[in-house]
């Protein structure tokens, strides 16, 4: 059972709800997470041929396998649809 409910949490000021948002039981504790802002700053863009994008998607595709996540089977499938899709634009 949680120690504070979702109305007190919400009167908190920012940096009391840092401290206290473990005191929320689960469920709060989604709803205040998907209620958050999300924040950022685009700090610039850099315009990357198509080439380059194959082979930045090569190199995630060799890292994954490398680490398991896929198999090389998976990587050529997604490899041939991803190149597609980026020489289609």
């Amino acid at each position: 059972m949680s120690n504070l409910s979702l109305e007190e949490f919400n009167k908190l000021s920012e940096e009391e709800k840092c401290y206290r948002y473990k005191e929320l039981s689960d469920h709060d504790k989604f709803l205040v997470r998907v209620s958050m802002p999300i924040e950022g700053e685009v700090v610039g863009y850099v315009e990357i041929s198509k080439q380059e994008r194959i082979e930045s998607l090569k190199q995630l595709l060799d890292a994954m396998i490398e680490f398991g996540e896929i198999t090389k089977e998976e990587a050529k499938d997604v490899y041939k649809r991803e190149v597609k899709n980026i020489e289609d634009k």
